[in-house]
């Protein structure tokens, strides 16, 4: 006999359920054909999402699974302003293509708002106009620890500014969150697809951010070192908007068709494997170039000498070659620093009256954060030239 869900016992409706991930202390379960009863079951299933949050224990020590159920259309939150719930829920959808989630409330500002620790899976949130001049965003979380998974958001309808998802630390920082194969669509000129207030060391992996005014921004100086990993930011007004927080780890960002790639007002950030077109330009844009002289004294280093202004990388960037001319065809070295004159990140040799040379030696990617200095300095055989130097500067 064929089970069914609708007329199964507890106990079956159970050993029917899938795994949640995570130890739990209750389990209600959402669709459209259960009766609205208690949630027990399939077949006593709540008809609303909300219907079960309300029920859900507010114990800070138990954590309730919510098992959500196909939907023909959408379900409806149906509250005003920020819909809060309290407790710790384990909410998990079927697939997030299958039950979109909105919030249809005329005076309605997000769909979900949490406060006590929440883990969100395989679902999907559709932003719009709220019908009073306002648009209604996404989730918004509030707890360290907070989990977003497998879930879409869409606000491609808004015609005021949202945030599809708001990591909000303002009462309390928020750390060890994990955000992972996540899908935002937005608005061009109002969307923000991520917006991070006070968050440390939270991980996002797998995250693609389309069509937004912002794919990701950071606020507050507190948001240090979270890892962003397999991102790809597509067609967004600014790609990374980094107002604050040090030392985020970024790799294997793709950028493509984006007004701004990155607007960094920090400046101390680990750059790895960053993709995309981006142009290059030879600086400085004249013929003559920096003079960066030798010491007197043969084999002896000259000054450290400015190449590229602090004030002039107000983006990353990449020195993807140089162009070095000596006065005279003698042997000459050159070596690059990144930090005044403390190391060096490249030492390149000449003996002809001109040398260019990529600058990144075996292998190795430098990508150089916003206000950083390039300097260089020079000796030769007899401590008497000098070369005019010039970079090839790629901004991300």
């Amino acid at each position: 006999m064929a089970y069914d869900p609708y007329t199964a016992t507890l106990e079956e409706s159970q050993l029917g359920m899938p795994t949640v991930g995570r130890s739990v202390t209750a389990t209600l379960f959402v669709s459209p054909n259960g009766d609205d009863s208690d949630g027990s079951t399939w077949a006593k299933a709540y008809n609303t999402i909300q219907g079960a949050l309300d029920a859900a224990s507010t114990d800070a020590d138990d954590c309730t699974a919510i098992l959500i159920g196909p939907h023909a259309t959408y379900y409806d939150i149906d509250t005003a302003g920020d819909p809060t719930w309290t407790g710790n829920y384990e909410i998990k959808n079927t697939h997030r293509r299958w039950s979109p989630i909105i919030n249809e409330h005329n005076d309605a500002t997000s769909i979900f708002k949490f406060t006590g620790k929440a883990s969100l899976s395989d679902l999907a949130f559709s932003s719009s106009d709220n019908g009073v001049g306002g648009s209604v965003g996404g989730v918004i979380m509030t707890q360290p620890g907070y989990r977003i998974r497998r879930c879409g958001f869409n606000s491609e309808s808004v015609t005021h500014a949202v945030k599809a998802i708001h990591i909000d630390g303002s009462a309390g920082l928020i750390n060890g969150g994990i955000m992972e194969d996540i899908e935002v669509r937005g608005t061009k000129t109002l969307t923000t697809g991520i917006y991070l207030d006070a968050g440390r060391i939270n991980t996002f992996n797998r995250i693609n951010v389309h069509n937004s005014l912002t794919a990701v921004q950071i606020v507050d100086a507190t948001s240090d070192s979270n890892y962003f990993k397999d991102v790809d930011i597509g067609n967004c007004t600014i790609g990374l908007d980094l107002d604050a927080g040090n030392g985020q780890h970024f790799d294997h960002i793709n950028f493509h068709e984006c007004t701004t790639n990155v607007d960094d007002e920090v400046g101390d950030h680990y750059w790895s494997n960053i993709h995309g077109q981006f142009p290059i330009d030879i600086e400085p844009d004249n013929t003559a170039g920096v003079n960066v002289a030798c010491a007197a004294g043969a084999d002896t280093w000259g000054t450290d000498t400015e190449v590229r202004a602090a004030v002039t990388s107000t983006k990353p960037f990449r020195i993807v070659g140089t162009h070095c001319e000596p006065d005279a065809g003698r042997i000459y070295q050159v070596r690059f620093s990144a930090d005044s004159g403390s190391t060096f990140y490249d030492q390149l040799q000449m003996s002809d009256s001109r040398r260019e040379s990529v600058a990144a030696p075996s292998g190795t990617e430098f990508i150089f954060n916003a206000g950083t200095r390039i300097s260089a300095s020079v000796r030769d055989e007899t401590g008497s030239g000098n070369v005019n130097i010039w970079l090839e500067i790629q901004e991300i």
